[in-house]
């Protein structure tokens, strides 16, 4: 997948799209190639993807090839880990989701024995969660798909919801796709864990800016449409946090921080 090809999709999430922007990065590199305008071009196109930022920051300081083939690795591994870190949560047999995440997808399936149902949320405008449903469904998971305003119907004491995590902000609020943040609220009034997967290429380094996409399918109708791709989820409503580096539960929110800062040190200087 070319850089501009990236830039452009609305498919993929960002662990796919890490990967191929990697790939696209290397073999220009082993060309000599300026990319400069295909990479202003993204960020402008991905402002809101702050691994796919994060990434683009690591490697514009490298001299050497083998460079990207280390941090490939690196990404792997922190993946891996954060789906085998995810056991901690799986006590009880209905999963919870919205969109479609790499990372919930790989802890669904690492922990397949432990699951009886998972309900997935549309995710409008772009139906992701319903491409997620399908996937599963097809893979053998009793699975049921939810609108995105029925979530209420979607919950109840039994279940566990697990989200994807398109960010982790200094303060512990977490950016995921629009309708999360109702997810979240809905599993507090329903007696549901609430649980976030990410990895450290996914720690923000500032905060959020809302950006308005627009949706051609209410295009000149008369009305302004709103339609943003994430919101935000204060810390207060989440249970705990999964990533390579561990698993925070509320009660080590602060150690989660600290985590965070020597990260953010050490990689993001």
């Amino acid at each position: 997948m070319d850089i501009l090809e990236i830039a452009d999709d609305n498919v993929h999430g960002s662990e796919t799209l890490t990967i191929e922007l990697l790939n696209a990065c290397y073999e220009s590199f082993l060309k000599n190639e300026n990319i400069s305008d295909k990479i202003e071009y993204l960020k402008m196109k991905k402002y809101e993807m702050v691994q796919l930022m994060n990434i683009l920051d690591i490697i514009k300081k490298f001299r050497h090839d083998y460079e990207f083939k280390k941090l490939i690795d690196e990404l792997n591994k922190s993946f891996s880990l954060s789906v085998k870190n995810s056991f901690h949560i799986f006590d009880r047999r209905k999963i919870v989701t919205i969109s479609w995440s790499k990372l919930v997808e790989e802890a669904i399936k690492e922990n397949r024995d432990k699951i009886d149902e998972i309900n997935i949320l549309e995710s409008r405008p772009m139906n992701e969660g319903a491409k997620f449903a399908e996937k599963l469904s097809n893979e053998g998971f009793k699975v049921k798909m939810y609108f995105d305003a029925a979530v209420y119907h979607a919950l109840d004491e039994k279940s566990i919801v697990l989200v994807g995590m398109d960010a982790i902000l200094p303060n512990l609020e977490l950016v995921n796709k629009v309708g999360t943040y109702s997810l979240a609220i809905a599993s507090r009034e329903k007696n549901s864990k609430f649980y976030a997967i990410g990895t450290k290429f996914k720690i923000s380094r500032g905060y959020y800016e809302f950006i308005n996409h627009p949706f051609n399918d209410y295009k000149n109708k008369g009305f302004s449409l709103i339609n943003y791709y994430f919101d935000i989820t204060h810390p207060d409503f989440i249970d705990g946090y999964i990533f390579d580096f561990g698993f925070f539960q509320r009660s080590s929110y602060r150690d989660l921080k600290i985590a965070i800062d020597a990260i953010k040190a050490n990689i993001f200087q």
